[in-house]
């Protein structure tokens, strides 16, 4: 294990955040750096976020055209024949019902899930005038870090790339491969980080042993 001067220089080198970031969240502050780069993520995310909208007969397209290779397959391997067998009078019925549930998913329900999505994308972009960061909080644990095929993504879903992980206690945070590398998992850390839109963000961390 190297020691705490040594590793902390490391952690400095390796992570996002400089020694005076360090300084100024252990006074409960950001530092000029960390405020820019929570704009410029915001303003991004305002920027993006229009190529999103109004998608939802797109969705519906997606689905539909889905659902029918779907049913044309269950056609072409028999299945309807064998539904239309073993339930007599109740087939049309029990099909017609299926059907409406079908569309129900296709014009609604898929489209207004989609849209949910882009409404919480959207909300993360919010100006730091209207919703500032919240109050940076300290998190003292022994670290786990690792790399996840799927892990974690901005918005706190699965996603299909790698990405590189550091859990304390029941908090993750996504940080990079480097930091990820430097890190050594049950040594002591203590993480000043903010839970910005649901989303945790690692401004700065330092070794305790």
């Amino acid at each position: 294990m190297t020691s705490t001067q040594e590793h902390n220089h490391q952690l400095q080198q390796s992570g996002n955040f400089t020694a005076a970031d360090l300084e100024g969240n252990k006074q409960g502050q950001y530092s000029e750096t960390q405020i820019k780069r929570f704009k410029d993520s915001r303003d991004f995310i305002q920027q993006t976020s229009g190529k999103y909208e109004n998608k939802g007969p797109l969705i519906s397209l997606i689905f539909g055209v889905g659902l029918l290779f779907f049913c044309v397959v269950l056609y072409f391997v028999g299945v309807f024949d064998m539904l239309r067998s073993s339930l007599g009078g109740l087939f049309l019925p029990v099909l017609a019902g299926a059907a409406i549930l079908a569309a129900l998913f296709v014009f609604v329900i898929a489209p207004r899930q989609y849209q949910s999505s882009v409404d919480m994308y959207k909300s993360m972009g919010t100006p730091l005038a209207e919703q500032p960061i919240g109050a940076i909080q300290v998190i003292e644990a022994r670290a786990e870090a690792y790399a996840s095929q799927g892990g974690i993504n901005r918005r706190g879903h699965q996603s299909s790339r790698v990405s590189y992980v550091l859990q304390m206690d029941s908090i993750k945070f996504l940080i990079t491969e480097t930091l990820m590398n430097v890190i050594e998992n049950k040594r002591l850390y203590r993480v000043y980080c903010v839970n910005d839109g649901g989303v945790w963000t690692l401004l700065s961390i330092e070794t305790l042993e």
